[in-house]
C-alpha cells in the first residue's frame, strides 16, 4: 500500500523560512539567484543617490523607484506580502503606544541633558510630522516589502530580518547616531514585519521615533538627519 506524502511535510528541517507564495517566484531566474541580484541592484541604486548630489542624485534615485516598484509589480506581490493589507494593523496597533513610550523616554532624557531643542518648529509640526509619516513609509516599503521579502526568499526569514537591518543600518553612515540607531529599529521592525506582515503601524512608529530623535538628539551631531554625501556637506 502507498502512503502519500506531503510535500510541505518533507522539507528539510533546515530549510528556509519563507512565505507559501515565495516558494513560486523568482523561478525565471538562473541558479534562483533572482532574490539575491534584485537586492544588489536596489541597494547599489540606493547607495548611489545618496552618495551623489543635485540632477545626478536625481537620476539614481528615479532610476531607484522604477527598479523597486517595476519589481513588485512584476513579481506580482500581494497586498499582504507587501504589509498594505487594511486588515492587519489592527493586531500591530500595540507597536505605536509602544514608540510613544520609547520617544517620551528620549525627549526626557534630551531634557535631562540639556540637548532637547525644536527639531520641527521653524517648519511647523504638523506639516513636519505628515512629510515625515510619508517618508517613513517609503523607508518601510523599500526595507521590508523589498528588501526583506527578497532576503526571506532567499535565505530564510531568520537570517533575513539580521541582514536588512544591517543594510539599513548601512545606509545610514557616515552619520554617527543614525546608523547604530537604524541597526537596533531596523531588527525590530523586520522582526515585527515578519509576524504582522504590516508596514502602515511601523510607518507611524518611525515616524514618532524620528521626530523625538531628533528632537533629543544635538543637530551638531545628527545635521538635520542627514546621511551620506549629505551628512558630510551639512552647514
Amino acid at each position: 500500500m502507498s502512503t502519500a506524502v506531503n510535500p510541505s511535510a518533507a522539507k528539510a528541517p533546515n530549510a528556509p523560512n519563507i512565505s507559501p507564495s515565495a516558494e513560486s517566484e523568482f523561478n525565471d531566474t538562473p541558479y534562483g539567484l533572482g532574490p539575491v541580484w534584485e537586492v544588489v541592484v536596489g541597494y547599489s541604486l540606493i547607495e548611489a543617490a545618496l552618495w551623489t548630489a543635485g540632477d545626478l542624485r536625481q537620476v539614481w534615485s528615479i532610476a531607484t523607484v522604477v527598479w523597486i516598484v517595476g519589481l513588485i509589480v512584476y513579481r506580482g506581490q500581494s497586498l499582504r506580502e507587501l504589509g498594505l493589507d487594511w486588515t492587519a494593523p489592527l493586531h500591530s496597533l500595540w507597536v505605536i503606544p509602544a514608540a510613544a513610550m520609547i520617544s517620551g523616554a528620549m525627549l526626557f532624557g534630551g531634557h535631562l541633558a540639556g540637548t532637547l531643542h525644536p527639531y520641527v518648529v521653524n517648519r511647523g509640526f504638523f506639516s513636519a510630522a505628515l512629510g515625515y509619516l510619508f517618508w517613513a513609509l517609503q523607508q518601510e516599503l523599500m526595507l521590508q516589502s523589498f528588501f526583506f521579502h527578497r532576503l526571506e526568499r532567499a535565505l530564510g526569514s531568520g537570517k533575513a530580518v539580521w541582514v536588512a537591518a544591517g543594510l539599513f543600518a548601512l545606509a545610514h553612515l557616515p552619520n554617527p547616531v543614525l546608523a547604530p540607531a537604524t541597526l537596533i529599529g531596523g531588527l525590530v521592525f523586520c522582526k515585527l514585519f515578519r509576524r504582522y506582515r504590516n508596514i502602515y503601524t511601523l510607518a507611524v512608529a518611525q515616524t514618532i521615533l524620528g521626530i523625538c530623535f531628533a528632537a533629543a538628539v544635538p543637530n551638531t551631531v545628527h545635521h538635520h538627519m542627514r546621511v551620506g554625501i549629505g551628512y558630510l556637506t551639512f552647514q
